[in-house]
């Protein structure tokens, strides 16, 4: 699929950043052509802004990436930086550090940044229904959360404090689960080392019906258990600055521009991913495209009255019941800043 933006500056950065080690390789330096990054944004001068990822690029962060290929940023008078996250990246420090304008984080890391004094806020979130899920194969005889006492569930560190509280919501022993950390890696639910595995909707079960496997999913949100993620996270600071607040109304802009692309044909959205990284990052273009299907289809879950990322005071209430089932303290209206949405999805 042909793009404006075969060779952006972000498809450079990540390319260098892949080469060198450490910190130092995520932040490239912003075109000589470019207005300074103090400016107010302009098509005929753009200016340099960055946008820090949790991880590396795919389909997950598809509204920035193909509105980065298409060309709304440049269209909205930003020169993007897309910065790849990975094991070694801290994405909020990144934000709240001035690296980047912009980041993406989940609602739990987000509220985990504010408590710890970050200053940061967040915008919109484009994934208000979890793609968290619990992955088995069809003949584990598992369909349910209760199936999973006497078994074995594989797990990465990251998933332990999610999954406590969401046994104690459904009513489960985790004790009666032997927790095996493997991981994120669908490997061992495919060899059978674990009977399940914690995972993501688009990721593992589409990784492992690729390789021929028949596979059962057992989605968090319907057990009521709704993790946001995809946050839009900028610096508290910023919007109170003229020229960076029209930044990130104009980078919100063209995200939006983005996503509702990528909402009405994900097959698109995943070649134009699997085109700008493809190479770079190994990705394969049919579990690209699968997942950008799923990833979609979350995007419009719980926005039909809001729209796509935009966020009103009925979901920050459904986030808070999601913060006080795992016991997060911060309040959900406190970490979110409406206004920018407000002027941008008005």
């Amino acid at each position: 699929m042909p793009t404006r933006r075969s060779h952006s500056r972000s498809a450079r950065t990540l390319a260098g950043s892949l080469a060198l080690a450490g910190a130092a390789a995520l932040l490239a330096g912003c075109a000589t052509d470019a207005a300074s990054p103090g400016a107010a944004p302009s098509s005929d001068r753009p200016v340099p802004a960055a946008i820090q990822f949790g991880w590396l690029p795919n389909v997950e962060n598809m509204a920035t990436i193909v509105a980065d290929q298409k060309g709304y940023f440049d269209d909205e008078g930003i020169d993007l930086e897309i910065l790849p996250g990975g094991p070694d990246v801290t994405a909020d420090a990144q934000i709240a550090g001035g690296n980047a304008l912009m980041g993406v984080l989940s609602a739990e890391a987000l509220a985990n940044s504010v408590a710890a004094g970050s200053g940061l806020v967040a915008i919109a979130a484009t994934y208000q229904t979890t793609s968290s899920a619990i992955v088995t194969l069809a003949d584990s005889g598992i369909s349910e959360p209760g199936d999973l006492v006497g078994r074995k569930l594989g797990m990465s560190q990251t998933d332990v404090p999610v999954y406590t509280p969401f046994f104690g919501l459904v009513g489960v022993d985790a004790q009666g689960i032997e927790q095996v950390l493997v991981g994120s890696d669908p490997a061992a639910l495919a060899s059978g080392e674990v009977d399940a595995i914690t995972g993501t909707l688009p990721n593992q079960p589409v990784v492992l019906e690729a390789q021929g496997l028949d596979v059962e999913t057992i989605s968090l949100a319907d057990f009521g258990y709704n993790r946001w993620s995809g946050l839009i996270v900028v610096r508290e600071e910023s919007l109170q600055d003229e020229a960076e607040r029209a930044q990130i109304e104009a980078m919100l802009r063209a995200i939006t521009r983005g996503l509702e692309d990528a909402v009405a044909d994900p097959d698109a959205a995943g070649e134009v991913v699997f085109d700008a990284y493809g190479e770079q990052l190994g990705l394969e273009l049919d579990t690209q495209i699968e997942g950008a299907r799923i990833w979609a289809d979350l995007a419009e879950r719980n926005t039909e009255d809001t729209g796509l990322l935009a966020v009103d005071d009925a979901a920050l209430a459904e986030l808070q019941s999601f913060f006080d089932t795992v016991g997060i303290k911060e309040k959900a209206a406190d970490i979110f800043d409406l206004s920018v949405g407000d002027e941008v999805f008005e």
